[in-house]
């Protein structure tokens, strides 16, 4: 039988020049590890690890604990990744402030009110040249330019698809003066007053001449043309007058004094309607009413917008004739905190003042921002663009062969190309929510009722007319805003992913620093004080070496 070999010397190596034996350096690393973590287990504030490095204790104990640790560590990094998806994802927030605002602080909307009569039917009755037209009848020069020029604003825009076809895709210069010569004023009968905080307006001062898809229209309180557009000739009315010019106020900063007269565009500090707009007894002649192009709805179509935009006809309601609609307004006013301006627009949904240029306006709105974009993808895809659309001066403007394209464009742009332009809010908004109640006006009982006293209006030979109302105003003097804030924070971040670390496993900034001091300062001062051999610092192993050494 061989020599029965001690267990102690499987475990060393003979050393050629030494007498003596010396332990393995591999169980000798091994020891120093185990005996390392052990230590590094007892000492942590990580919650469980104590279990994981004590000695003396069942396997499947260490097990168990191992598998905690795992599963509590795993629900903490999950929680702590969809914390982190938020804070990248949704880092603001919109909540309400927490005092109320005064309505002198914004402006009143800007008014724009479109007549469905677009012409004067003595000087050009589009029913009559739409009737010759579809019976291919033979019209004057006067005639067709006259129809191609209403054709781009009537609802019904020619007899046949064949003749919208064959048009002319490009319309002349003399469009706009078309449609300004055959339109009729509804003040012409001078009984129209217009009402502001209960004092009555010059009409024809107040008032102003702008282009809409609707053809001609009135606006007030809108600021001039040079103060929203980079190319205001192009949209200037021959002989109109000058709007009013911008007073104490910007986009962005709102009202640079509290002196509400001396400042525009124009503001109010009384709710109701003695403290805001009121436009009385607008006219349309009965013999104006044109049944063909407004696919016979009449009265007036108007849109409220803020000043600093051009108006959108898409948003309008409608005043019929021979009624009262009044407008109850709730401005939405929403803020942002400075703290946001660091962020990227993508991350905050919206745009400061100063962040985002447009090529046709001054300042960025999301309003103007889309109707830009449309502009744009129209001229791409018709090779002109409707003559109320912002543009370059090069740009032809579309003629009755392009109606189709101009519709059919619109649709496209809506469906497919309006998140390319990312239009996204600017971060200090204001919009208008509107109320709005109608009522029959029976204003010719009141004219019977003071017959004897007033001659004015039999002048006017009230029977041939269409009178209507409009009165719009704030509903409150108050309003609450809203203000955009970080959701998630620098600092809110870590306080949630510590909250979480520290829920779960116990882990805190000490934890991870403890890591490091074991990983790094601690194993090179056990190696200073106690050798390479002895790296953990673990006396058993000392004394284990030199029972070794004597044996």
């Amino acid at each position: 039988m061989g020599e029965i070999v001690p267990n102690e010397a499987k475990n060393t190596k003979r050393n050629p020049f030494l007498e003596v034996t010396t332990p393995n350096p591999r169980r000798r690393d091994v020891i120093n590890a185990k005996n390392y973590f052990s230590k590094y287990c007892g000492s942590t504030s990580i919650h469980g690890m104590q279990y994981l490095g004590e000695r003396g204790r069942y396997i499947i104990e260490k097990i168990v604990w191992l598998l905690i640790i795992i599963t509590v560590a795993t629900c903490s990094t999950i929680l702590v990744l969809k914390t982190y998806n938020k804070w990248v994802t949704t880092p603001v927030i919109v909540t309400f402030a927490t005092t109320e605002t005064s309505i002198s602080t914004i402006p009143f909307p800007a008014v724009t009110i479109c007549p469905e009569v677009k012409t004067d039917a003595g000087i050009f009755n589009f029913t009559d040249v739409f009737i010759k037209k579809l019976f291919q009848h033979e019209l004057t020069l006067f005639e067709e330019e006259g129809y191609n020029s209403l054709s781009l604003v009537c609802s019904i825009n020619a007899p046949t698809e064949e003749n919208i076809t064959n048009s002319n895709p490009i319309a002349d210069d003399f469009v706009i003066l078309n449609l300004l010569t055959f339109f009729r004023d509804f003040n012409e009968a001078n009984i129209t007053q217009l009402f502001w905080r209960g004092e009555s307006l010059d009409i024809t001062q107040s008032l102003t001449y702008t282009f809409t898809s609707e053809g001609i229209c009135y606006s007030f309180n809108m600021l001039d043309s040079q103060d929203i557009l980079k190319n205001p000739e192009e949209y200037t009315v021959p002989t109109a007058k000058k709007s009013h010019t911008v007073r104490q106020w910007s986009l962005d900063k709102g009202y640079l004094t509290s002196d509400v007269i001396e400042s525009y565009p124009l503001r109010t500090f009384l709710p109701g309607p003695h403290g805001g707009f009121l436009l009385d007894g607008m006219v349309a002649f009965r013999s104006d009413l044109d049944y063909i192009c407004t696919e016979s709805l009449q009265g007036y179509k108007v849109v409220l917008h803020h000043p600093a935009e051009w108006p959108n006809l898409d948003r309008h309601f409608r005043v019929p004739l021979n009624s009262a609609v009044y407008v109850g307004i709730e401005p939405k006013v929403t803020t942002v905190s400075p703290t946001l301006k660091d962020y990227d627009p993508e991350g905050r949904k919206c745009y400061f003042a100063d962040e985002r240029r447009l090529a046709y306006f001054l300042n960025y709105t999301q309003n103007n921002c889309l109707q830009e974009c449309l502009s744009n993808y129209t001229m791409r895809k018709c090779d002109c663009i409707g003559f109320y659309m912002p543009k370059d001066k090069e740009y032809p403007i579309c003629g009755v062969g392009s109606l189709k394209c101009l519709y059919e464009s619109k649709i496209d742009y809506l469906k497919y190309d309006k998140d390319t332009c990312s239009c996204l809010p600017s971060c200090t908004s204001l919009e208008y929510d509107l109320e709005i109640s109608l009522t029959d006006w029976d204003w010719h009982r009141a004219i019977n009722a003071i017959r004897a006293m007033s001659k004015r209006f039999f002048a006017l030979e009230y029977e041939k007319v269409h009178l209507s109302k409009l009165a719009i105003y704030f509903k409150n003097n108050q309003f609450l805003s809203a203000e955009r804030n970080e959701l998630y924070g620098p600092v809110d971040f870590l306080s949630n992913v510590g909250g979480l670390l520290g829920l779960f496993i116990g882990i805190s900034i000490t934890s991870f620093i403890e890591v490091l001091y074991f990983c790094t300062l601690r194993l090179y001062c056990n190696c200073k004080k106690y050798g390479r051999k002895y790296w953990s610092g673990e006396p058993d192993l000392v004394d284990e070496d030199e029972q070794m050494m004597r044996e």
